[in-house]
């Protein structure tokens, strides 16, 4: 039994997404995947370029530099940090909508749960990075003594985001998946035949993906939380001397989330743009982020200033220099950047009503949030990895910031451009958009005359 609603438009154009015939929607899915423009071949070919650059110039540089001097691999883990503030945490974007069963996202999904197939490339570089990071000994952390601390437990979890977020792509694929796998013909047929498995959409099978996948989901999310709160931990506040602090890992995690939902909206803008997507991602979908990206915006603001404003009271010569360290000195303007990138300008912005719905405002702010959130992690990581003696209990005396070289942007980009290449290569086997989502959503959506105007009457299966 179905209870239907009603929403109004309030003089907006009506998305044509919803005024489409699921037939509509598997040519144009199919169609996705079968031609392969020159503009898309030529961006994965540029991507894929940069990693290779940036994988030559990490061996080039950490790799044959070895771990005697942590400076060096300082970049390699803003690389690594920053592909987990903003790639891994998209995913976590389509399981809150998925859970909060908006119809509005089913065009949204996709663009965000794709970004888990980069999670090797982040992976790999913790790998690396695993000789940069001390044992506990003779130091404070999060570990307490665990043996094989923190080596051990952070690849552990480490490999499990992976392979949560590798599942969780997977099984919101399935279906689609199996829909080119009996339209595909020559030698892509194998490896999608193999990943869509024995899917023959029985009622059973149905039943069970739909209770599955947001549950995969929900573990992700799950184990995303605790992986950042750890990495901060790690590659942070015990890399600082003197940096204790427990609202740390809260707005490094919170900060994710809002570099997350910036990251899916530049995907959409660009989707929109350069993919054909215009009945699909509309103005309805880009308002609703840029809601959610202002919102994030604001908490940024909260837990930093939950942290700072405990430092700034205490003023113990510990809490001065961390705060002249990371904030007030050696650190000042990118973290006038980042304050400005990731809070001053999307509250600004977002602040009013016509800008905030549209197209063009939620996307002009999402990539000012990603620059922001760069510029923040470099500021933290290069901070922490610029310590020489991390065993003291406070700064006796502050570093000089670090400046990178031509090798370390080299890897920062090849480390993005090796992850945009993963997504526009999967993107040659996955349809966009996700067919079984929004052919489920035309069934339980449609738009009605209703006096002077026209309302969307949403039936929501209980």
């Amino acid at each position: 039994m179905a209870r239907h609603t009603t929403a109004v438009t309030h003089g907006h154009e009506l998305q044509r997404t919803w005024e489409l015939a699921p037939r509509d929607v598997l040519d144009a899915g199919l169609r996705w995947v079968r031609t392969l423009g020159a503009g898309r071949r030529s961006a994965a070919l540029l991507a894929l370029a940069l990693g290779i650059a940036g994988a030559i110039a990490l061996v080039a540089g950490p790799v044959l530099s070895g771990y005697a001097n942590r400076q060096v691999w300082a970049y390699t883990a803003v690389a690594f940090v920053y592909l987990m503030s903003t790639a891994a945490a998209a995913p976590c974007l389509s399981t809150a909508l998925r859970v909060a069963r908006s119809h509005w996202r089913r065009p949204v999904n996709r663009a965000a749960e794709v970004w888990a197939v980069t999670l090797v490339v982040p992976l790999a570089l913790y790998l690396l990075l695993m000789g940069t990071l001390p044992g506990t000994e003779n130091r404070l952390s999060i570990w307490f003594g665990w043996p094989l601390s923190p080596w051990l437990w952070d690849a552990i979890l480490m490999a499990t985001l992976a392979g949560a977020g590798y599942f969780y792509l997977w099984l919101s694929s399935l279906p689609d998946l199996a829909i080119v796998r009996d339209q595909a013909e020559g030698g892509r047929r194998g490896l999608i035949a193999r990943l869509a498995g024995a899917w023959r959409g029985s009622h059973r099978q149905w039943r069970m993906l739909e209770k599955v996948v947001n549950n995969a989901g929900v573990l992700y999310v799950l184990v995303y939380v605790p992986t950042m709160t750890v990495l901060a931990s790690d590659f942070v506040i015990s890399m600082i001397p003197g940096y204790f602090t427990a609202v740390f890992p809260a707005y490094f995690t919170i900060s994710s989330f809002e570099a997350g939902i910036a990251l899916t909206i530049v995907t959409m803008a660009v989707l929109r743009r350069w993919g054909g997507q215009r009945d699909y991602l509309g103005l309805e979908q880009f308002w609703a982020l840029g809601k959610m990206l202002l919102a994030f915006a604001l908490l940024w603001f909260y837990f930093w200033w939950s942290e700072f404003i405990i430092f700034w009271y205490g003023r113990t010569p510990r809490e001065i220099s961390v705060l002249k360290y990371i904030m007030a000195d050696t650190y000042l303007w990118p973290f006038v950047l980042a304050f400005a990138l990731n809070f001053a300008l999307p509250l600004l912005i977002l602040m009013w009503n016509p800008i905030r719905r549209s197209i063009a405002g939620p996307t002009i702010v999402a990539g000012i949030v990603l620059l922001g959130n760069l510029i923040d992690r470099i500021r933290l990581i290069s901070a922490g990895f610029s310590v020489p003696d991390i065993t003291q209990h406070e700064l006796h005396e502050i570093p000089a910031a670090y400046i990178p070289n031509v090798l370390d942007i080299v890897i920062l980009t090849g480390a993005i451009g090796g992850a945009v290449a993963l997504v526009l290569f999967t993107f040659r086997v996955l349809p966009f958009p996700s067919i079984w989502e929004v052919t489920g959503g035309l069934w339980l959506r449609k738009h009605l005359p209703y006096k002077h105007t026209r309302v969307i009457v949403v039936g929501k299966p209980e």
